[in-house]
């Protein structure tokens, strides 16, 4: 009879601890489920494929006999291919602006340098 008098009294602070308890319940669910959804996975992926970008521009720059619009089919189907492999998604969107970024910084820098030599 202690206990139903005591809740009968503290009626506010065991509504308080069933909404905490129920929050920490909510919490570490999605925690979990961030955790098995591979979130930071992402980043990962995201930054390999940039790297295997990288190197298929360098190949592709020795292409002599390639047009440029050549180069960036050429770079892309092998990212394509990359992305594949490994189960990663494929954003041809994003890797071609990446791409043309890339070349234009390189362009940039080039000049720079034939500037500096002169």
């Amino acid at each position: 009879m202690n206990i139903l008098l005591w809740m009968s009294e503290n009626r506010e602070l065991l509504c308080i601890c069933a909404g905490i308890l129920i929050n920490a319940a909510g919490l570490i669910y999605n925690i979990c489920k961030l955790c098995r959804s591979g979130q930071g996975k992402n980043a990962t992926a995201w930054l390999s494929i940039l790297e295997a970008a990288r190197e298929y521009e360098i190949e592709a720059e020795q292409f002599t006999d390639y047009t440029a619009a050549e180069k960036l089919q050429y770079v892309l189907s092998r990212l394509r291919s990359f992305t594949a492999e490994f189960g990663y998604d494929f954003d041809r969107e994003a890797l071609t602006a990446r791409i043309e970024s890339d070349i234009a910084f390189s362009k940039q820098v080039n000049a720079t340098k034939d500037e500096n030599l002169e």
